[in-house]
């Protein structure tokens, strides 16, 4: 099945419940969006404090000020914007049903989007062609949102791929927001270094309007080792 796009969203909990609000996302929440028709998958993310040191935001982002440590990624077969339409239905049920009960005043959405895919790579290693490429392994993410930059910059995008750690490149445009392209790079190893390798290959973030480029590690499921860090951290502890 050829992967069209993603649902995405970015969120927060309170730091004090985040094993608690993590074991709803992977026992409760995602498993009645991966039956509806045109969603594949789904993989979740977390950015460590390390990540949030080398993140760089615009300062209006909802990634800015060490926000939006997670971050969820649906990817979807059929039409995205569809697709979309129907996981807003299924919330209401949900909703009705009883089934979304943790509670509002400790988690929050601060940005979600549903984007189609417009070009894909996969590095040479992998002998994937583009429709593969969403599909492969990966131990994290680094996401760039960008208004700008046309063709020049999507070859950038696709040529990063086979820089060391990177093995594919997925750019997308948002269905919601006229001129917003994601770039979205499957990575494996030390998640700063492959950032900052990206950053260099890319160039000017403001040349092409970028508004965040942030790395996340990619979560397995039911295992948070990384919650006591968060709490140590200088990350903010609550929502609010």
């Amino acid at each position: 099945m050829r992967p069209t796009g993603i649902i995405f969203a970015a969120l927060d909990c309170d730091l004090e419940v985040v094993e608690r609000w993590n074991r709803w996302y992977d026992l409760e929440h995602t498993p009645p969006n991966l039956v509806l028709d045109g969603v594949l998958l789904s993989n979740r993310y977390v950015a460590t404090p390390p990540l949030h040191d080398a993140r760089t935001t615009a300062p209006d982002s909802p990634f800015a000020a060490k926000r939006a440590s997670f971050i969820t990624i649906y990817t979807l077969t059929g039409d995205p914007k569809g697709v979309f339409d129907g996981m807003s239905g299924l919330r209401e049920q949900l909703i009705a049903q009883g089934r979304m009960e943790f509670p509002d005043d400790r988690k929050i959405v601060r940005e979600g989007d549903v984007l189609a895919t417009t070009a894909a790579r996969a590095s040479d290693e992998t002998r994937c062609p583009p429709d593969d490429a969403p599909f492969v392994g990966h131990t994290g993410v680094v996401l760039r949102q960008r208004r700008g930059g046309g063709e020049d910059e999507q070859r950038r995008v696709l040529d990063s791929v086979g820089l060391e750690g990177v093995h594919a490149a997925w750019s997308m445009a948002s269905c919601l927001r006229d001129g917003l392209t994601m770039d979205l790079f499957l990575v494996e190893g030390d998640l700063v270094a492959a950032q900052r390798r990206l950053t260099g290959a890319l160039g000017d973030d403001a040349a092409v309007g970028a508004t965040v480029t942030a790395a996340f590690e990619r979560i397995v499921p039911l295992q948070y080792p990384w919650a006591d860090a968060m709490r140590a951290s200088d990350l903010p502890q609550t929502i609010a």
